[in-house]
């Protein structure tokens, strides 16, 4: 008896062993994009600027002037990422912030809504939120999916179980990322009116970033050149298939929720919430309807004026709109926008301003 329990228990060791072996070698030559998320192992403490929001925040904000002035900031935004992340991640991170810090809180088209409808990508975006979210603070937290897709991956692999075949991935860096920006739902064939700006300051007259006059729509082939163009009108339609088809409503109220409960926190903790909307190309915004990006205003300025905050429109600046060298795609900002985009934070929000000017 002694013998068999020796034997099962020297069986089931080397099972766990043998597991543990494999996973590490399928983690370093699986495709999953996890090299994102490794930022989150590196969350500054006391925090004095960040950003949350999907992927138009993580492309929009560039904090590395800031950070080189020796501003501790942080970009908490991934792709597709909703306010109930937000949120969580905030929560969790609360104490890193220090007092009267700045969070920026991204407000897109489809933010009142899911933005992943393929249940591929929700289940994806989910898998996601193990490897950054304390079990506490992870609002859709499961044993069995914590052990099987984050702790132990192989054991849900199937057929890419095949992956330990092939040499080990080279993870992009987010400037390599921005230059592909592809979602799974686009990988196969994914406002005609502007809408009042509801905060964006006018630019300073001795400021050169409003220098650049808007690119005229007859114009973008001959400045841009005709296959630019054509790309850029792909994926603003993609984009806009994406985000608006298919779906019956495009303001829920748990989504609403979600992002009332993080301005709440934001003011429990002194830190300065500000909504903001990140620049658009035509190609993108040209599709969206008046009569949604009226509703879509109505909304935003109602919680605004709520919470006694501030809300900041550039989706249709014209320093921006028909600028393309300042895109990775229809609706995504590339490196040298987003550069100049956060540059031009800066220079024209009041509450950075002011915060900048004593630190």
């Amino acid at each position: 008896m002694k013998s068999f329990l020796v034997k099962s228990v020297l069986a089931v060791c080397i099972t766990v062993f043998c597991i543990f072996y494999l996973d590490i070698m399928y983690e370093q030559k699986s495709d999953n994009p996890i090299a994102e998320v490794n930022a989150f192992n590196f969350v500054p403490e006391t925090i004095q600027l960040a950003n949350f929001g999907s992927s138009h925040g993580q492309y929009a904000f560039d904090w590395g002037a800031l950070k080189d002035r020796g501003i501790k900031c942080f970009n908490f935004a991934l792709a597709s990422q909703s306010f109930k992340y937000d949120y969580a991640l905030l929560n969790m991170h609360k104490n890193e912030f220090a007092e009267g810090s700045i969070a920026f809180i991204p407000v897109s088209y489809f933010s009142f809504n899911s933005e992943a409808t393929n249940p591929d990508d929700i289940e994806a975006i989910s898998v996601r939120y193990y490897r950054i979210l304390s079990p506490q603070y992870n609002p859709d937290y499961s044993l069995y999916k914590d052990l099987v897709a984050i702790r132990f991956p192989i054991l849900s692999a199937g057929d890419k179980i095949f992956d330990l075949f092939k040499p080990p991935v080279t993870f992009p860096s987010l400037s390599d990322n921005r230059q592909n920006i592809v979602y799974a739902a686009e990988s196969s064939p994914d406002v005609t009116a502007q809408g009042e700006n509801t905060g964006a300051p006018e630019s300073d007259t001795s400021s050169d970033l409003s220098s650049e006059a808007p690119v005229a729509a007859e114009n973008m082939e001959q400045v841009y050149g005709t296959e630019k163009v054509q790309e850029f009108q792909s994926k603003g339609a993609a984009r806009y298939q994406r985000h608006f088809e298919g779906k019956s409503e495009y303001f829920e109220e748990d989504k609403e929720q979600d992002l009332k409960n993080m301005i709440e926190l934001c003011q429990e903790r002194n830190i300065t919430p500000i909504l903001i909307t990140t620049p658009f190309s035509i190609y993108y915004n040209q599709y969206v309807s008046a009569d949604f990006m009226n509703e879509f205003y109505s909304k935003i300025q109602g919680i605004a004026a709520e919470y006694g905050i501030t809300y900041y429109d550039y989706s249709h600046d014209e320093r921006f709109q028909t600028h393309l060298q300042y895109f990775g795609d229809a609706d995504h900002l590339n490196e040298e926008g987003a550069i100049y985009f956060t540059d031009m934070l800066t220079k024209e929000i009041p509450e950075l301003k002011a915060y900048l000017e004593t630190h």
